[in-house]
């Protein structure tokens, strides 16, 4: 029992000796409540100090008599058991389990005109003990034991609650422990990681010096070499992130809320962050928006060509430079690249166009439209389509998916004060691209308003 738990049982006690001359008083509890395994009732608090032990309390249900106490004496001589109405009254004759034939209670010999009273201390049919009480030339009247039996519902009130606290405390230390060997583990695999990706970069690093810049090959090359690179950078994040505190979870300001899904919606004032992603705290710079996509096409224009898909890509030639952070647009940028390459079909058509647009909700900044014929998006999935896990009709396709690429898109896009929608079919600037299937998706960015420098590789 808890100094707190035992404190309060002492004061109704008290209440009980003070206000209805109740002497003696014995609060008895299961020793389940007290840290122990067993349902035998032991005296927890007993004033003055005269106790009868119990050995079983049980709770039975009668529709006419309400909820029953059933009680076990440990006592030698005493008798089997005693049935108790919820309020402590005896039971009659016939309720009875053994033959009683008194109406005092197997407690121990009393006085002359002493009258004892035992209420259950229970709650929801929950029986957690019980409260023994007498005293002396007085009975007990009806306001008398409707008072302790609010004693006895307010002590069970409290025995419920430290066992769910322990209960919690005790679920909690277990999954502390799970996390911890989930953190070994995380750490085990991080270390083995790192060694094929080391391998890989230096691979990549060979046949970049190796190949010349005209070689067609080259591309691949460097390819591998950047995206060696990004995978090093999520895996530096991944364990920054893991080692900064191993319990700790985001909490709801620093997850990225669920986007609305009427778009394009004004991004929040102070966009939140999500964990192990690259625009975590990341510092805005001046991008050149092209310089940062032409890579990302250089990769989707072999993947088409092998995929035997007609890829076409258009830069403005007065785009102004973006406010944002690389990691994040790299990553945004090259899911949705990434999902037009992967649910287009053999023969289709991705159109990519990047201008300025100015948008009346977002202000001055440069639109990035990627356009395909794929297999389009329902109009009961659009509104759903930025939802962690959602992947709509798409769930029963063939084509694998995670549901997480466009939610995570939008929330790094978002951060950076843009945003991201879909129009399907496709709504492409270039009225060259001309489909009734398909869909476009515009990621928008916010025009930078300072001067400086532009940030490089």
């Amino acid at each position: 029992m808890s100094s707190e738990l035992m404190l309060l049982c002492q004061e109704q006690v008290a209440l009980l000796e003070n206000t209805l001359g109740a002497s003696p008083v014995v609060v008895y509890l299961a020793e389940t409540f007290l840290g122990g395994n067993d349902h035998k009732l032991v005296p927890a608090i007993a004033k003055p100090d005269r106790r009868v032990a119990w050995d079983e309390v049980s709770v039975r249900g009668d529709r006419q008599r309400g909820p029953q106490i059933q009680l076990r004496s440990a006592e030698p001589n005493s008798l089997d058991t005693v049935l108790l109405s919820s309020r402590g009254h005896l039971l009659p004759q016939e309720a009875q389990d053994s033959n009683p034939t008194d109406e005092e209670l197997p407690l121990e010999e009393e006085e002359e005109d002493t009258y004892q009273l035992v209420m259950p201390i229970m709650h929801d049919n929950i029986a957690v003990g019980l409260l023994v009480t007498a005293r002396a030339s007085e009975p007990w009247s009806e306001g008398d034991r409707t008072l302790v039996e609010q004693i006895a519902h307010t002590i069970a009130l409290a025995c419920l609650m430290e066992q769910r606290q322990q209960w919690t405390e005790r679920s909690y230390r277990q999954q502390q422990h799970l996390q911890i060997q989930q953190h070994h583990l995380l750490h085990d695999w991080l270390h083995q990681f790192r060694n094929p990706l080391s391998a890989l970069q230096i691979f990549g690093k060979l046949l970049v010096k190796q190949l010349p810049s005209d070689d067609p090959r080259r591309s691949y090359a460097d390819s591998i070499l950047r995206e060696s690179h990004r995978l090093q950078d999520l895996l530096l994040d991944f364990r920054g992130a893991i080692d900064a505190d191993p319990f700790r979870l985001p909490q709801a300001s620093e997850r990225g809320s669920e986007p609305s899904p009427d778009p394009p919606p004004a991004p929040s004032s102070s966009p939140s962050a999500l964990p192990l992603l690259p625009g975590r705290q990341a510092p805005q710079s001046r991008l050149d928006l092209k310089e940062i996509l032409d890579p990302l096409l250089s990769s989707a224009s072999t993947l088409a060509q092998e995929r035997h898909l007609d890829l076409t890509v258009y830069f403005s030639d007065t785009l102004p430079v973006i406010q944002g952070d690389r990691r994040s647009l790299i990553e945004a940028a090259g899911n949705l690249i990434d999902n037009a390459l992967k649910y287009t079909p053999a023969g289709g058509e991705i159109a990519v166009d990047v201008r300025p647009s100015v948008q009346p909700e977002l202000g001055d900044g440069v639109a990035m439209t990627i356009s395909d014929s794929g297999v389009g998006i329902p109009p009961e999935d659009q509104a759903n389509l930025f939802q962690r896990r959602y992947r709509g009709v798409q769930a029963a396709g063939e084509i694998p998916g995670t549901g997480l690429g466009l939610a995570i898109a939008r929330d790094l896009v978002r951060q950076m004060g843009g945003d991201i929608w879909v129009t399907s079919p496709p709504q492409h600037p270039d009225q060259q691209f001309q489909s009734d299937r398909g869909s476009s998706f515009v990621l928008w960015l916010p025009q930078a308003n300072s001067e400086g420098p532009l940030e490089t590789p």
